[in-house]
């Protein structure tokens, strides 16, 4: 049973605590973890819903059902119990709580917000000239136009869209998060991301300023070249509507048919010795329906009975790099071994996105190119490889750039139009271009340091590979000990986080060297 077992120890923890707080309120500490727990998957079964099929999104209504997971006195009691707890283990369970009910707490007056923007943007209909687009499918007609005039069309009315319909509510959002986490304690959601994750942001961030600098001359290079080959100008010279294009590769597509994805991760996977066949926890969902995301997307709806992964098929690289990401995500889920709810929903978010990015970082790996047959031509392979590195840089260095960005958001210290320039300017430092816009995206691109989790996952992923090719070979995915290695590690769930990870596996702890030195010898290899 999952969820409902009573360690002995820990029910005398809680009992002793219960005693210890005299009077108010008695929590049953266990029945909050089941709650919170069937709260998650009806959440996690809602934004399916919407995102497969288009249904409108209640998480608001889901949410009014669980108040009591609102409690103040709650999260105050589990953080009591957190900071009496002497047993290590439990102490970081207690603690992943505690943070999870703060969160629960101030989302219970914020997902209005949430439903509304995932509704305006999922019923969102945007007319450019006498065409009318939904707006979910007008980013993926911007990625894959080829005339500039009607991307410039395209951009401009994505942007407007926007600016009118969601960042009104983005920035009440903003602000009210702000508000509400100070009743916790917590100066804003810079303050809480920084102590949940155990982390010091000051630090991180001159890590991540140090990352930017030692690939500034790779990445400039790289944007320089494909300007010059894709618009024959200086990058300098690039519109914001026309940069996708740099980093596209559409000439690719026909090595990566839209029909192959399924079948060729499959075959990847029974490599490593993982079986889909047998793995009935994982579905994945890729039927063509109009109403669907066209984001990629993995559903932890019961960790290790019930994970969904949602393609829509379009062909091309970055429809098979979605697919394996999502896979990483999905085995993840499903391999998981510990059964406390805390380590199974909650943690540190960028552990699991490294092991979507072992995966999909494979469609990076020469060897693995090779070995599949996707691209046999010697200087197609080089080409290939060196626009993967290309659009491989540039996302890290976006996050490098929108993490630097949201410390100054949340913190709710510049007015409007200072944080419009401070959008653009820390994002025109990371791609080295100025920024036409930045009023499109200084709310909208917002994601409340999710991002962390992505630099964390690329520096992670780096060193997993590094272990995994020194244990296992080059061709590490070819070898079920692999994949029995992995699954060693997924077991834990969430309870380890990248830094732990990075130690589990024989490094001192998480280390950007090895991801940077992966972009140098990438960007030397294929010249």
């Amino acid at each position: 049973m999952r969820h409902t077992r009573f360690h002995a120890v820990a029910a005398l923890a809680v009992a002793a605590a219960l005693l210890v707080s005299g009077c108010g309120p008695r929590y049953d500490v266990e029945n909050v973890r089941a709650r919170a727990d069937e709260m998650s998957a009806r959440i996690m079964e809602a934004y399916y819903d919407s995102d497969a099929y288009g249904h409108e999104l209640d998480v608001a209504g889901i949410i009014a059902e669980y108040r009591d997971l609102a409690d103040p006195g709650l999260v105050r009691f589990v953080g009591s119990l957190r900071d009496r707890e002497q047993d290590p283990r439990r102490r970081k369970q207690l603690d992943f709580l505690f943070y999870d009910l703060v969160s629960t707490a101030v989302w219970h007056g914020q997902a209005r917000f949430y439903d509304e923007i995932a509704n305006i943007e999922a019923t969102g209909r945007v007319t450019v000239g006498e065409d009318e687009f939904a707006y979910r499918d007008l980013g993926i007609e911007l990625y894959n136009e080829t005339d500039s005039a009607t991307r410039k069309r395209y951009y401009l009315a994505l942007g407007e869209f926007a600016v009118a319909r969601t960042n009104p509510l983005r920035k009440e959002l903003i602000d009210s998060t702000r508000e509400r986490l100070k009743g916790f304690r917590f100066s804003d959601l810079d303050d809480y991301e920084a102590a949940r994750r155990g982390i010091d942001f000051d630090a991180f961030e001159d890590g991540v300023v140090a990352f930017l600098e030692e690939t500034n001359d790779i990445y400039l290079d790289l944007t320089s070249e494909a300007a010059r080959e894709v618009f024959g100008v200086e990058v300098t010279e690039v519109e914001d509507y026309d940069r996708g294009r740099l980093f596209r590769g559409a000439e690719f597509d026909q090595y990566f048919p839209a029909g192959g994805t399924v079948g060729l991760l499959e075959d990847v996977l029974l490599g490593m010795g993982i079986d889909l066949g047998s793995l009935p926890a994982v579905r994945i969902d890729d039927e063509d329906r109009p109403d669907k995301e066209p984001r990629a997307a993995s559903y932890a709806v019961v960790p290790g009975e019930d994970v969904r992964i949602l393609v829509k098929p379009a062909g091309g690289v970055g429809d098979y790099e979605s697919l394996f990401h999502e896979m990483g995500h999905a085995l993840h889920d499903a391999y998981i071994g510990v059964e406390e709810y805390e380590f199974q929903r909650l943690g540190d978010y960028g552990t699991t996105e490294a092991y979507a990015y072992i995966l999909e970082d494979l469609l990076s790996d020469e060897r693995f190119i090779e070995e599949t047959g996707l691209i046999e031509d010697a200087d197609v392979l080089r080409r290939f490889l060196r626009k993967q590195l290309l659009s491989d840089l540039g996302s890290a260095r976006y996050y490098a750039g929108l993490m630097r960005y949201e410390r100054r958001l949340h913190r709710g210290e510049l007015s409007e139009e200072e944080l419009v320039a401070a959008y653009g300017e820390l994002i025109g430092e990371s791609r080295l271009v100025p920024l036409e816009h930045p009023e499109f995206g200084y709310l909208a691109d917002n994601e409340d340091f999710y991002g962390v989790n992505y630099l964390e996952a690329w520096f992670l992923a780096a060193q997993l590979r590094a272990a995994l090719g020194e244990r296992f070979g080059e061709t590490w995915w070819a070898e079920p000990a692999a994949g029995e290695f992995l699954k060693e590690l997924w077991e834990f769930g969430a309870e380890l986080p990248p830094e732990e990870v990075a130690q589990r596996i024989g490094y001192d702890g998480l280390d950007s060297a090895y991801y940077i030195n992966e972009v140098r010898a990438a960007y030397a290899a294929y010249r």
